[in-house]
């Protein structure tokens, strides 16, 4: 039972807005009936989301760079598999 409790842990973060952006999110949250921390934490998901796939993309980048050569000669031993 106290893994559920720890997964479903909590903590309070706290930062300031200028206040066009608080306008702008207080006028969001009326009409989507959305609370500012469910906007605020539904935006910081995202850009966690978005860090972590551009770290990825990179990775990857970097991997297929590094392997080019070694594809290029796979590429070339293979073209004549098929034909015959």
């Amino acid at each position: 039972m106290s893994s559920l409790q720890t997964q479903n842990k909590k903590e309070r973060l706290s930062f300031f807005v200028d206040s066009e952006l608080s306008n702008k999110v207080n006028r969001i949250s009326k009409q989507t009936n959305l609370t500012v921390s469910d906007i605020a934490r539904k935006a910081l998901q995202n850009f966690v989301v978005q860090v972590e796939n551009e770290k990825t993309d990179r990775e990857l980048e970097d991997g297929y760079k590094a392997n080019y050569n070694y594809y290029l000669k796979s590429q070339e031993e293979w073209q004549y598999a098929d034909k015959g």
